[in-house]
């Protein structure tokens, strides 16, 4: 289990703190909503008393009662985007602020920007500021508990609460299910807790089956994520290598000890690298249990009625991970040749929690990092450090890390390029067959790349893929693969994603550019991440960014002040889109 999910909770006064294993007080500052969450037997009790059933049985129930589809534009749906679990928001969160760093505010930017993809007529659900500023004018659900961290752990606090209550908030979604049984519900993830909500609703509702804008679950959990993409360390190491055999052929032989070759028989394009597993149960984590969020009063873990932070079985699967972690370095040293690795979790979303430049023949530090990442009682992953190709444009020096995406269940155009600060994604640009050759990438890294995407579609197609993207890497290694440029998957973001708003912005900019498509003209697009002013809330935003010519379409997609914004440029050229945004970005921030 999660941090998040094992906090013991208590209703919020004037300001939250959150006490860590080793004593430490941490305010939570600089968010819309609070840090309550719902523990994995609470959550059971909840689901037994809205269900009538278990969480297992829920999960078989909602793989017939829930179906993944796409969202049609001219039939309103129902929209509420809550951070999925297995991103791990709430953790990267705590641990930016452990650190004394500004931490994002996730809850509040999936509200505010859900916004970006809702069709004419959705309902929006959501409960903060910023959201309700991106809603305005729209129909809309207000959710009254900004306690909780998770949308859908404040709307199953309300569903089990009284009936009075949750009818009068939630009956426009109960209305517009029974009125429209064919109502697609919009949701960033089906994980568990919003699996249980959308099963009562349904089920409130009187409808026979749920429409959901959503992959299905197996295929975020189980296939979500960068291990699919690697063998285990201890699995590798079992391979017979001969001496002198070609790098390439080591990478093929180990490509077919990954979860992808060996269940479906599909070899994908990839780095070096091997996963790092946690033996032990997430519990078993040191960290893990510790976690106590409290309003004023806090409780330091250790003090009656807390659980114990450790036991033998969290030590020796400790153990465990920090000696998988000195074998995936020895691995990478001696069959492929490499120096230096990328030390991430296989889970973590929006670049957080990534270590770049690890020296692989260095004990003391593979050690440090056993210890920091064996905390959060997850799998990672050691891969060889990816020396990107890179394109500069005015403003900006792009890694060529592009992205391609699946939307409504079909391979989505083009690609989109990604802005990086760090690890960390801040927008796109997309590019097509027209266009990559102007951000360095050649006809054949675009190739390859749309054919690796197609073949990876193409295997989940009829098996619940509705969204998500994949994130690949065109880049340098070194060691035994010398100066040749390697294309690979990297990352398999398969749910919502921050691309979907490139797309849905490029798709709105086609028909507010209409005579410039019209003459023949491509349209290209760019999105841009940026920092708003403590006041500078989406009104103001947009009368400082939003402009239309014949030939250029800007606009403020979101703002959540002091924390996080989301603005998009459309014209014919894609450089051009690139450097008109990072441009307001700059008059923005001068």
């Amino acid at each position: 289990m999660s941090t998040v999910e094992s906090r013991e909770v208590r209703p919020a006064r004037e300001r939250w703190e959150v006490a860590l294993p080793d004593g430490r007080v941490v305010p939570w500052t600089g968010f819309h909503v609070g840090p309550a969450g719902i523990a994995p037997r609470e959550l059971a009790h909840i689901c037994r008393r809205l269900l009538g059933m278990g969480p297992a049985e829920a999960e078989a129930a909602a793989r017939v009662e829930l179906s993944p589809a796409g969202a049609a534009r001219d039939r309103p749906g129902i929209v509420a985007y809550s951070p999925p679990m297995a991103k791990r928001m709430f953790e990267g969160a705590l641990e930016s602020l452990a650190a004394g760093e500004p931490a994002e505010d996730w809850p509040t930017i999936l509200e505010a920007r859900s916004v970006c993809l809702a069709h004419t007529g959705d309902l929006l659900i959501g409960r903060t500021a910023p959201w309700k500023e991106a809603a305005a004018g729209r129909p809309v659900v207000v959710v009254p508990d900004h306690d909780h961290f998770h949308l859908s752990h404040a709307l199953l606090r309300l569903a089990d609460g009284p009936a009075d209550q949750w009818a009068r908030v939630l009956g426009p979604a109960i209305d517009r299910l029974r009125a429209d049984p064919a109502c697609v519900v919009r949701v960033y993830a089906l994980d568990e807790p919003m699996r249980i909500l959308l099963l009562w609703l349904k089920r409130v509702a009187g409808v026979d089956r749920l429409l959901v804008e959503a992959n299905a679950p197996e295929i975020t959990e189980q296939w979500g994520h960068k291990a699919v993409l690697h063998p285990a360390a201890r699995t590798a190491h079992d391979l017979s290598v001969p001496p002198g055999r070609a790098p390439f052929d080591v990478l093929d032989a180990e490509t077919e000890l990954t979860p992808l070759y060996r269940v479906f028989g599909l070899a994908v394009p990839r780095l070096p690298g091997y996963v790092v597993l946690w033996d032990g149960e997430p519990a078993d984590a040191v960290a893990d249990g510790g976690i106590r969020t409290t309003p004023g009063d806090v409780r330091v873990p250790g003090t009656p009625g807390d659980e114990q932070l450790g036991n033998g079985r969290a030590h020796r699967a400790e153990d465990s991970f920090a000696a998988q972690l000195v074998l995936a370095a020895q691995l990478l040293r001696e069959r492929h040749g490499l120096r230096v690795g990328c030390l991430k979790p296989v889970r973590g979303g929006t670049g957080q929690r990534i270590h770049v430049g690890v020296p692989l023949d260095d004990p003391d530090v593979l050690a440090a990092l056993a210890r920091q990442a064996a905390r959060s009682g997850e799998d990672y992953l050691l891969e060889a450090h990816a020396d990107y190709l890179r394109h500069a444009v005015t403003g900006h020096e792009f890694l060529l890390a592009p992205s391609v995406h699946v939307r409504a269940g079909a391979l989505a155009d083009g690609m989109a390029l990604q802005f990086l600060n760090g690890t960390m994604w801040e927008g796109n640009v997309f590019l097509d067959e027209s266009t990559h050759a102007a951000f360095g990438i050649t006809r054949s890294h675009y190739t390859r790349v749309r054919h690796a995407m197609a073949d990876f579609v193409r295997l989940f197609q009829g098996r619940g893929l509705i969204n998500g993207g994949v994130d690949f890497a065109i880049a340098r290694v070194g060691g035994r693969y010398g100066d040749t440029p390697l294309v690979a998957m990297q990352d398999l973001n398969l749910s919502a994603c921050g691309a979907d708003y490139l797309h849905a912005f490029l798709a709105e900019s086609r028909t507010e550019l209409g005579a410039l498509a019209g003459t023949g003209a491509g349209i290209s697009a760019a999105t841009k991440v940026i920092r708003p002013a403590s006041d500078m809330d989406l009104p103001r935003l947009r009368r400082l960014v939003d402009h239309r010519t014949p030939t250029s379409y800007a606009r403020a997609l979101t703002s959540v002040p002091g924390n996080w914004g989301l603005i998009a440029v459309a014209c014919p050229d894609a450089v051009r889109a690139a450097e008109e945004v990072l441009a307001i970005e700059a008059r923005l921030t001068a």
